[in-house]
């Protein structure tokens, strides 16, 4: 027991700042245990004081109780749950009353007040100290690793490192050097000045979006992934990365199995799971309870525990407040974006509670000995859709997960196994105004002015990450998973662009991802040839290809292969033949690698459409909602960057998620 005390001591002096910092926490624990019982006496009129030096004494033995036993219930009792530790410290807590008042420090009218003067005292107690505590991160994970601490005092060191990726996600390569440079990012800057960690690029291909880049990464296939979303001809549906049931099926799909996090791996907050043991807030296994993990110490906790929610709570609503002043700042600077609601709560459930509670749960599986785990933190790339990759807003996010990667290294150095970290994004952004502020019109409406009025065109064009991100919040919020698919099911897929799967097929789709759309024609069978498209809608493909916001049209041309087709010229991407002007020059020299590649899939829409870009900006025009983008061509959505090990050296250029992966299986490699 002397150890377990010194152990709790240890960490508490650890994350508060040393013996001052044991200091202050002790007097703010009595400030708040003072305030805790004046208002539990002033709201309950069987509960008397009797003095200040009794109420100091009072104060004194809850404080002390309270201080001590937690430590110990949390040990013994939150295996059965995190309630049941806190129903039986209210219930000791009520002899405590009953006890003191046995002393002369309070008065009590009844037995039965000992117990209502308890559970008010614990309320009261948390919310102070929620709302005392809501912006110290130390102080928040400082309890969650004493708490973890208490429930593992007997965990074996393990002498063998684990390993933890950490996704940021959108972040590109040159923004992150940006940020290094100016002092944003001081936890990732500190590693690599000592030398241990290293700085490198990497190139996703085209499509540059999460769900192609995890699937590569995680899986090592993300064949049959043309875009964020596209109309998938064979089962005649729309096809959304981030709904869930669509994210079970793409890992269908990509999975062999052996994924990255597949021999007792943890995957926390992605698309796909890497076929991990261990699931949390992990879209493709939301609805398979063998995989995605609903009971745990931290779940418990977060939603459970009073000075959890309410922390979380206060700190949503700031968050709210801070997009609402940001976004009429922004409005005021000529630079709006798609920011009415209900971004700003998607901004607070991104940038606040799955920012904490993922990390949470990484700690909670650094205290499990768990490895590989592999994370996603997605709130800068939805701040940087809406906001632009490099405004304020952005900037002050990257500075937020700077601050999340220093608490975890902290927390990693108290857990029972020594790990390594490997930091890295899955694509960047480019950022430019949407096509539909440019044109006054959206893609679809382009598409259906060329096709004719008595065309059916289904537009799927509407940004729609941020709904895919809640699903999993809701989903482990409920733990209802049938109140979760009715929240999030069908009113997700309409907004997505998707018809009911009972409707009949509209006669041209056009599904966006960034500055990338697939166009496709559900009633004409296969890939639909340029002469078939020519003669069903004539007009069509010649104007998408004059039109200014057009870059390039991708379509296979019959005997010949794919063609790409731009304003000022033509490509053939079967023989490399040229007429007039290169339509990719502008692209990058991975462009016709990466359209090669789009085109090989089953999936590839009829068309493919990469919008305008401008190399001098860098600015693309996107498809979607959005005023940074990814997903197709054009400036630093293809800049990528992984910060790794120095001893882990990267010796060619990485091109590719699945050459990612390859990589990264030979790190881990001497380890297994």
């Amino acid at each position: 027991m002397i150890d377990f005390y010194a152990t709790q001591l240890r960490l508490l002096s650890r994350w508060t700042g040393g013996r001052g910092g044991v200091v202050r926490r002790g007097f703010t624990t009595l400030v708040i245990a003072t305030l805790a019982l004046l208002g539990t006496a002033w709201l309950l009129p069987g509960v008397g004081l009797r003095g200040i030096p009794s109420v100091l004494a009072a104060t004194l033995a809850l404080a002390a109780m309270r201080t001590l036993l937690r430590p110990v219930l949390i040990a013994y009792l939150s295996e059965v749950s995190i309630a049941v530790a806190t129903i039986v410290t209210v219930l000791v807590q009520g002899l405590a009353f009953w006890l003191i008042s046995r002393a002369g420090w309070i008065a009590l009218d009844r037995p039965v007040d000992a117990l209502i003067g308890s559970m008010i005292f614990s309320i009261g107690n948390a919310l102070l100290t929620a709302v005392l505590a809501t912006g110290d991160d130390n102080s928040f994970f400082g309890t969650l690793v004493r708490q973890l601490a208490a429930r593992n005092r007997k965990a074996d060191v393990s002498e063998e490192p684990g390993v933890v990726f950490i996704q940021i996600d959108g972040l590109g390569h040159a923004l992150l050097e940006d940020h290094l440079r100016a002092g944003r990012a001081p936890n990732l800057a500190r590693g690599m000045v000592s030398g241990g960690m290293t700085l490198d690029h990497w190139e996703p291909l085209l499509p540059t979006q999460t769900s192609a880049s995890q699937a590569g990464v995680l899986h090592g296939n993300n064949d049959g992934i043309p875009g964020f979303r596209w109309w998938d001809k064979k089962t005649q549906r729309l096809i959304v990365s981030n709904h869930p049931k669509d994210a079970r099926e793409i890992m269908r799909r990509v999975s062999n199995g052996d994924g990255l996090l597949a021999k007792g791996g943890a995957s926390i907050g992605n698309l796909v799971s890497g076929d991990a043991t261990r699931s949390f807030l992990t879209a493709a296994t939301l609805d398979d309870p063998a995989r995605e993990i609903r009971r745990s110490h931290v779940l418990d906790w977060f939603f459970v525990s009073p000075y959890s929610y309410v922390r979380w709570t206060l700190l949503s609503i700031g968050e709210v407040i801070k997009e609402l002043v940001q976004a009429r700042a922004a409005g005021r600077d000529g630079q709006p974006g798609p920011r009415g609601f209900p971004y700003p709560l998607a901004r607070a459930a991104t940038n606040v509670l799955l920012r904490h509670l993922s990390t949470s749960l990484v700690i909670e599986e650094m205290w499990r000995r768990t490895s590989p785990i592999y994370v996603d933190f997605v709130d800068y790339d939805e701040i940087a859709h809406h906001s632009g990759p490099d405004r304020v807003e952005a900037r002050d996010s990257v500075a937020g997960l700077d601050k999340i990667i220093g608490i975890i290294e902290k927390a990693a150095a108290d857990a029972p196994r020594r790990y390594r970290f490997v930091v890295l994004s899955d694509h960047g952004q480019s950022p430019g105004a949407m096509f539909a502020q440019r044109y006054r019109k959206p893609l679809e409406a382009l598409v259906q002015e060329l096709a004719g009025e008595h065309v059916k065109v289904q537009g799927a064009t509407a940004h729609v990450e941020h709904w895919g991100r809640l699903s999993p919040l809701l989903s482990e919020a409920s733990g209802i998973n049938g109140m979760t698919r009715r929240m999030t099911s069908a009113g997700f897929r309409r907004h997505a662009g998707a018809a009911d799967d009972a409707e009949k097929p509209a006669d041209v789709v056009v599904a966006a991802s960034g500055n990338l759309a697939h166009v496709s024609f559900p009633g004409m069978p296969g890939r639909t040839t340029r002469e078939a498209v020519d003669s069903t809608y004539p007009g069509l493909i010649d104007g998408l290809v004059r039109h200014p916001g057009i870059g390039v049209v991708m379509v296979r041309a019959q005997g010949s292969g794919p063609v790409v087709l731009g304003a000022g010229g033509t490509r053939n991407l079967t023989d490399g033949r040229l007429d007039r002007v290169d339509p990719l020059a502008r692209f990058g020299p991975s462009a016709e690698a990466g359209l090669q590649r789009i085109d090989g899939l089953a999936e590839c829409g009829d068309l493919v459409i990469v919008s305008q870009f401008d190399p001098a900006t860098g600015e693309v025009a996107p498809f979607e909602e959005q005023i940074g983008s990814h997903g197709g061509l054009g400036g630093r959505q293809s800049d990528a960057f992984i910060v790794h090990p120095t001893d882990w050296r990267i010796e060619a250029p990485v091109i590719g998620a699945v050459a990612l992966h390859k990589q990264i299986r030979r790190w881990l490699r001497p380890a297994s």
